[in-house]
């Protein structure tokens, strides 16, 4: 009796229908790894936020899915450009729709925005538990590892709503007095203050980047870490911007 496939099998076999790649290369576009949102999700459910981790990896899910799709375009428009590019067009479009596919059963309307917004929260959410125990370092740093190292992508993703979420609990936060949690309660009212910047002009998009800079400097306190370690983009907007206008 033949054993059930995998996840990553039965994705691939799809890909390979649809693109003609071999399956061997569909397969290994389609491994499993695990990245920083995982580790955010096993985080959270070891401090009991266990439906927030749960649908942090069903979003990741459905990103990973999504992703692939677009990668197995890709690789077929690399491999079959300039040798039968009529035939490229037809697959991209082919995987694009599969993509969105994916996207619209979870009720999402784009890769990025849409599902990086559910991940923020998610890192919103352990900042903010954190902020109540004496010692969340871990939890800190599993959000701090989400937050990508580009203040103006931090700035459109956690104003973008995504799933009905209020960021607005920041402000009700208490918790001990320790340097660990006082610097994780700081770096989750910073999400909520840019979470609440218009989406308008440049001048916003700015403003909320610096305030997410401020973010990831206090998650980075919080996390037991030098802020801003290894964050160049964060590093040079900190330079540009005097740090008693926005560390608070």
């Amino acid at each position: 009796m033949p054993k059930k496939q995998t996840r990553a099998q039965g994705l691939a076999r799809q890909i390979q229908a649809v693109t003609g790649l071999p399956y061997t290369l569909c397969l290994k576009l389609c491994e499993p790894y695990e990245d920083s949102s995982a580790g955010l999700a096993r985080e959270l459910r070891a401090v009991g936020l266990t439906e927030a981790a749960d649908h942090l990896l069903a979003v990741e899910a459905v990103a990973t899915e999504a992703s692939t799709w677009f990668e197995a375009g890709g690789e077929f428009e690399q491999r079959y450009y300039y040798t039968d590019n009529d035939r490229v067009q037809e697959v991209s479009r082919a995987c694009s729709d599969a993509a969105e596919a994916v996207l619209g059963r979870a009720g999402f309307e784009r890769l990025s925005w849409d599902t990086n917004a559910e991940v923020y929260h998610a890192a919103f959410l352990a900042l903010s538990k954190a902020g109540t125990m004496p010692d969340g370092r871990a939890l800190a740093r599993a959000a701090l590892d989400v937050f990508a190292d580009d203040p103006e992508w931090c700035s459109d993703v956690v104003r973008f709503p995504g799933d009905p979420f209020t960021y607005e609990t920041a402000a009700e936060l208490t918790g001990p007095d320790t340097a660990t949690a006082v610097a994780a309660r700081k770096a989750a009212r910073a999400m909520a203050r840019a979470a609440a910047v218009r989406f308008s002009g440049d001048e916003e998009w700015m403003g909320a980047a610096g305030i997410m800079v401020e973010a990831i400097w206090h998650a980075g306190v919080a996390a037991g870490l030098p802020p801003l370690l290894g964050r160049v983009s964060e590093v040079n907007r900190a330079h540009r911007v005097s740090a008693c206008h926005w560390v608070t």
